[in-house]
């Protein structure tokens, strides 16, 4: 049968390690981040994937916990950064036996999700923020499903969910929970948007 997404990062872990840990474009989001976080901030990678983004966070002195559901990523992101914690678990369910953090980032974590299952994401995301803590959203701007969502590899097809999101979608699913602050280190050329909520 065709793989999921899930299967589609169990796959590729490698790939997106080989590009991400030298690829530093997320470094300035990251820095704008932490500096409306505490010192030293706890923080949880949600969806961390290869642990990439991980270490940067930790090399501006974040105590940082990753979360994904790709066993292969977390194998590499294991690895790689032997000084952090990392666990095996999906974003929709209820992970808060990891405790509460300063910040939360979800970079490329909710573009998985549809529209129906963010309210979800944000609930769990909320039980582990502390009061007034930080959300980062990083999200590519849109709605709906991206057309070209299988792809072949190997010779084998995978389905790979990938949902554009606009702002407007992100504060109505999170509302009550979380309030939009602002947008960091816009980029014109780019359809990723970075976005800045905290929560109530």
């Amino acid at each position: 049968g065709m793989k999921n997404t899930k299967d589609f990062y169990n796959k590729t872990a490698s790939q997106w390690a080989d590009k991400w840990y030298d690829d530093e474009t997320m470094l300035p989001c990251l820095r704008e981040f932490i500096s409306l976080l505490p010192p030293n901030p706890r923080i949880l990678d949600l969806c961390c994937g290869a642990g990439y983004e991980s270490m940067r966070m930790h090399q501006l002195g974040a105590e940082v916990i990753g979360l994904d559901y790709s066993e292969e990523s977390i194998t590499i992101a294991r690895k790689r950064n032997p000084e952090i914690v990392f666990h095996i678990d999906d974003m929709l369910n209820d992970y808060s036996y990891i405790g509460k953090f300063d910040g939360v980032a979800a970079i490329a974590a909710l573009v998985n999700l549809a529209n129906d299952q963010l309210m979800q994401a944000f609930q769990m995301i909320y039980k582990v923020l502390k009061e007034n803590g930080i959300l980062l959203v990083v999200v590519q701007d849109g709605t709906g499903r991206r057309e070209q969502s299988h792809t072949i590899i190997d010779g084998e097809e995978y389905d790979r969910d990938f949902f554009y999101h606009t702002l407007d979608e992100l504060i109505q699913y999170s509302q009550e929970l979380f309030v939009f602050v602002k947008e960091i280190n816009p980029d014109v050329n780019s359809r990723w948007k970075n976005y800045i909520f905290s929560r109530l």
